[in-house]
């Protein structure tokens, strides 16, 4: 398992959030840079947002959710197009699990494990 994931899950419908577009950066030299890039599962989770292994360097982070793709692939308008969680990394040997929870008018997330 990667030393970074996440689980997207709406509340809405009460279920996963499947085929959200997610983009994990990196900020380096004064601007984010695309580190990787996937989608969420049928269960809403992405495991391997990172090779299996790879220990990310200390620094900030920054996954952007596709919210707007996804609510509109349900025929929903919503009010935020993504939605970015920004986070530290101070320790490489930990991991970094960070949960979304998504309406089409609001989110809530937190550090998970």
């Amino acid at each position: 398992m990667s030393r970074i994931t996440t689980h997207v899950l709406d509340l809405t419908s009460g279920r996963p959030a499947a085929h959200v577009a997610v983009r994990l950066h990196r900020y380096l030299g004064g601007r984010w840079r695309v580190v990787a890039a996937r989608r969420t599962d049928e269960e809403g989770r992405i495991a391997d947002l990172l090779p299996a292994g790879e220990a990310p360097e200390p620094g900030f982070y920054r996954l952007r959710f596709g919210t707007s793709g996804y609510y509109r692939g349900k025929g929903l308008e919503t009010f935020h197009p993504f939605v970015d969680v920004t986070f530290q990394i101070r320790s490489a040997g930990e991991h970094y699990h960070v949960p979304l929870q998504i309406t089409p008018h609001g989110y809530s997330t937190y550090r998970g494990n």
